[in-house]
């Protein structure tokens, strides 16, 4: 494995070694949850077309229930307990989709958490190793003087590959972040308006 990383990597000084941990956490994360938050995963086209038909047909409700049972979308999950909880009153009911939510919320949000976590280490790490490479250039200079700068450029170098290599890992890792919660945020948004429709059907004629 060492073979395959550039001489550069081992210039930055040990902080490379966490820095190389944060990356490759990242890039695992990124691509998990851009798969997992694929739309197709979250909503279910069949559903949001039973809901949107119209005019609604007479056994639309046991139409939804054959489709939500096999349905392993997050507003599948949300239909069946809206479905199952029917014979509820309408704010119990919505009280359980509510705590379906939050958990299929948590869900969706999962590995988010240690994402934000690399965006805020890259750069602390490289801000770590740019003073251990300061630190080196000023021992450098110590013992040996100003006399052969190629002396003190171990340190200087140590510092920047250092800096670089946070920012460089941080500055795509807050891009990814930002960009999955707020594709959360908008697909959360499209449920709650779907779940809305759903508990409007069921509860129609108590209205």
């Amino acid at each position: 494995m060492l073979a395959i990383l550039p001489d550069w990597f081992f210039k930055g000084g040990v902080v490379m070694w966490p820095l190389l941990a944060c990356s490759i956490a990242a890039v695992a994360i990124i691509l998990e949850r851009a798969w997992a938050l694929q739309r197709k995963r979250v909503i279910s086209a069949p559903l949001v077309d039973a809901l949107q038909k119209q005019p609604r047909p007479a056994d639309l409700t046991e139409r939804l229930r054959h489709l939500a049972e096999p349905d392993r979308t997050v507003l599948g999950a949300l239909a069946r307990t809206a479905l199952s909880h029917s014979w509820l009153t309408k704010s119990e009911n919505l009280e359980a989709v509510q705590a379906m939510a939050r958990q299929q919320m948590g869900r969706m949000e999962r590995g988010l958490t240690t994402l934000a976590l690399v965006v805020e280490l890259g750069p602390l790490l490289g801000l770590l190793g740019a003073v251990s490479g300061m630190v080196r250039v000023f021992g450098d200079i110590a013992r040996h003087g100003l006399a052969d700068p190629q002396l003190i450029s171990g340190g200087i170098s140590e510092a920047l590959i250092a800096t670089f290599t946070g920012l460089a890992i941080s500055i795509p890792a807050l891009v990814a972040y930002m960009y999955l919660r707020r594709r959360i945020d908008l697909l959360a948004l499209e449920m709650e308006r779907h779940m809305d429709e759903l508990l409007k059907h069921l509860y129609h004629r108590s209205d």
